[in-house]
């Protein structure tokens, strides 16, 4: 899957990632359905923490979890991009 994302480290030495593509558009709301497909894609992958040796890895119920929320549905603009990228 390609990704456009920088890791960066800030004035304070913490690292954050950039995001330079845009996937989700929309002026109001964020289609989550999707978004849970696009999340699809990196089930049954594993990452490593830069920092240290633990790994993640990424289950079959992540999509679900994190688009399938009432409370998601009802996000709007700016807060609802923020949690879809």
């Amino acid at each position: 899957m390609d990704r456009n994302v920088e890791i960066r480290t800030n004035d304070e030495g913490k690292q954050i990632v950039r995001i330079n593509d845009i996937r989700f558009k929309g002026k109001r709301a964020v289609n989550w359905d999707d978004v849970k497909e696009y999340l699809k894609g990196y089930v049954g992958a594993m990452y490593k923490i830069s920092n240290g040796d633990d790994l993640i890895f990424i289950g079959a119920d992540l999509p679900d979890e994190y688009t399938g929320s009432r409370y998601t549905y009802k996000l709007m603009g700016t807060i609802a991009k923020a949690k879809a990228y």
